[in-house]
């Protein structure tokens, strides 16, 4: 029976309409069909299920794991560690410090104390920062050996702002021979042409009285004859065999008891007591000497026995202790000071009250001069003063001490320079050329490791100021630059300090030009060089009127204004452009100043010289500038008197003839100055006159 109903139930079920869908990945299988079927069974669907995709990476995450610092920024904290220094590099390391507590707060010790040490977390190793100490700059110079095929020479290397600046390798650079031992012009010959009559350097030397043949004529101390000057007189005397003798002037000799001023100090017999002839008893010879307390008093020759066969000098005493007794007054008998002299006038330097007011040497002063006879009163050179103290005479010094025999504000001669005044005290100012009209404009750079450079330039300025007497005839002017001022510290100007004024004015605005400016990068000197002969010059190629001051990365801007910025040149002047900077030549107008229109500006501008004072490694980037204008090229340094000469070296151009110019020596190749009286005009690229 039951074998009957298995095959009954299929077919049965073979007839029912039947739905199935197709299971796919992620999906439940749903079964329909005729429910009346009872051999179909409905299977439910199958629970949801949530999964969870997102772990937090941060979560619980340590300093020592890599992502530490991306998850927690402010909690790593970037340090740069100075190591110890290889030769002259400098070495540093980058360290990464956790300043945070297990909050992940930060707390930093250089804001708060009390904060905990921080853990360092990553330390690299120590590696390459500078060439050298950024701060040395002046101070650091290495010299090392160097080989240009197969000749020795010699190469110079300095810091600067941290790096190392390596100058060409030198054996022999041509220029002018001048007379100093060594081949200038490279041509194997030493000092030709340039050695005087004995084969020496310099003039020809003077003849002097030393029993040699100093100006090699072929005679020894020839027609020697000099002043010569004791304390009792002036006289003259004659050089023979190498020494001066035959001086005509009386000599002091020792004090002698004879009545005279033996050692010529004035006085008389002074400080003796000691015999003397009969013939001089009772005598009376004017004394000022102790025991007498002030003014003149006497003293005279007395016998020392009854056969007066030995004398003596008596003591300095008052007038009325020699009188006899019937001519002193009758009221006066009783009153005579044996010590109290009679007031003279004048009061003496001799430790001595002359005068009896109880004062010594009071109020007693001279005057005196050191330099060579002849030139006291003469162009700037005076005579100065000292003062007595205690019987001697002392000057002042600029400390405020009194020094024995120096002599005290007296101008001595000094080295011609072209001022307008006589400094060598020769009766020639300038040389005996007169000062052409001249204006002269210094460009200087401002930025914080030009302090030293500048400080020697307004020494050597404040020590040319002393004796400056030119004042219609030489102007200045004054440009610096970058400059960062109060209030503006995003911005970096070039400032017009002053325009073409009066050497006090200049003066006033170089001192007072302010700090300089430390947190400055940005040496516009390339621009400031085109704006200061965009009035003058013919060729301006590069337009002004349509560029503008970068602001990107740094704002820079000028004062004045860009489109006001130039400099009033005087119309029948001479104009000298000196710039002071340890940079190469830069531009920051938008777009930049091209050098060739740089060139052309300065060549096209009428009477103009240019002159740089800069660093070695940086020279060749303006000698096509000074070139163009027959200027020259400068080292830039702190020593005062290097500048001072440097300087002074420009001014003398000024005051020489076109012919003392030409022979000149010179540094550059451009050897020619145009004086605006000539009128006359020089191509300086096809070197024409016209």
């Amino acid at each position: 029976m039951f074998k009957l109903l298995i095959p009954l139930v299929l077919l049965f079920a073979c007839h029912d309409e039947v739905t199935r869908v197709a299971e796919t990945d992620g999906q439940q299988r749903v079964v329909t069909g005729d429910i009346l079927s009872p051999d179909i069974q409905v299977v439910p669907p199958l629970p949801d299920v949530t999964v969870d995709a997102y772990v937090d990476p941060c979560e619980d995450i340590s300093n020592t794991d890599e992502e530490y610092c991306s998850c927690h920024p402010r909690c790593c904290q970037n340090q740069t560690w100075y190591c110890p220094p290889v030769s002259t590099e400098i070495l540093a390391k980058n360290a990464i410090l956790d300043i945070c507590d297990e909050t992940y707060t930060p707390c930093d010790r250089n804001l708060d104390s009390t904060c905990p040490p921080a853990e360092i977390i990553y330390e690299s190793p120590c590696n390459h920062m500078f060439d050298c100490p950024p701060g040395i700059n002046e101070d650091f110079t290495m010299y090392y050996d160097c080989d240009i095929n197969g000749v020795t020479g010699r190469q110079e290397v300095k810091c600067d702002k941290g790096r190392l600046y390596y100058g060409e390798c030198v054996s022999c650079i041509p220029s002018d021979e001048i007379c100093d031992g060594i081949d200038n012009d490279c041509d194997d010959s030493t000092d030709e042409n340039q050695l005087n009559e004995c084969g020496l350097c310099g003039p020809l030397p003077q003849d002097i009285c030393d029993g040699l043949d100093n100006d090699c004529d072929g005679d020894t101390d020839e027609d020697l004859i000099r002043e010569c000057v004791t304390d009792c007189e002036r006289g003259i005397e004659v050089c023979q065999e190498g020494s001066w003798i035959g001086c005509t002037a009386r000599q002091p000799s020792a004090e002698q008891c004879d009545g005279f001023d033996n050692d010529c100090d004035a006085l008389t017999d002074e400080g003796l007591n000691c015999q003397c002839p009969p013939e001089m008893v009772g005598a009376l010879l004017p004394c000022m000497e102790p025991p007498l307390s002030c003014g003149m008093g006497f003293k005279t020759c007395e016998c020392d026995d009854e056969e007066c066969s030995v004398t003596k000098m008596s003591d300095c005493l008052a007038l009325c202790a020699w009188l006899p007794p019937e001519l002193v007054p009758a009221d006066e008998e009783d009153t005579c000071d044996r010590l109290l002299g009679l007031p003279i006038n004048p009061e003496v330097c001799n430790n001595f009250d002359e005068d009896c007011d109880d004062l010594i040497d009071e109020r007693l002063t001279k005057s005196c001069y050191s330099g060579p006879e002849g030139t006291a009163g003469t162009g700037v050179c005076s005579v100065g003063e000292q003062v007595c103290q205690e019987g001697q005479w002392f000057g002042e010094s600029t400390s405020g001490d009194m020094v024995l025999d120096f002599c005290a504000g007296e101008v001595l001669p000094s080295r011609e320079i072209c001022d307008g005044a006589d400094n060598d005290c020769d009766g020639i100012t300038d040389f005996g050329e007169e000062i052409p009209d001249t204006d002269i404009l210094f460009i200087v750079d401002w930025s914080g490791s030009m302090q030293y450079g500048i400080s020697a330039v307004q020494m050597a300025m404040n020590r040319f100021a002393n004796q400056f007497s030119a004042e219609d005839k030489l102007k200045w002017g004054l440009i610096t630059g970058p400059r960062v001022l109060t209030g503006s510290q995003d911005t970096e100007y070039l400032r017009r300090e002053t325009d073409i004024t009066s050497f006090y004015d200049f003066m006033n605005a170089f001192s007072s030009a302010g700090a300089f400016s430390t947190d400055s990068s940005n040496e516009m000197l390339r621009d400031a060089l085109y704006l200061s002969v965009r009035s003058i010059s013919s060729n301006l190629s590069y337009d002004i009127n349509t560029s503008s001051w970068q602001s990107r990365p740094d704002m820079i801007q000028s004062i004045p204004d860009l489109q006001n910025f130039e400099i009033n040149w005087r119309d029948d002047a001479d104009r000298v452009i000196v710039v002071f900077t340890d940079e190469e030549d830069q531009s920051y107008l938008k777009p930049e100043v091209p050098k060739s229109a740089l060139v052309e500006a300065l060549t096209a501008s009428p009477d103009t010289k240019l002159y740089v004072f800069t660093k070695f490694y940086h020279r060749p980037q303006w000698t096509d500038y000074v070139d163009a204008t027959g200027g020259q090229i400068f080292e830039l340094t702190s020593r005062s008197e290097a500048m001072y000469n440097d300087l002074m070296s420009i001014l003398d151009e000024i005051c020489l003839s076109s012919e003392e110019q030409a022979n000149a020596p010179r540094s550059t190749t451009s050897n020619y100055f145009m004086p605006v009286s000539s009128k006359v005009r020089l191509d300086f690229t096809l070197r024409m006159c016209y």
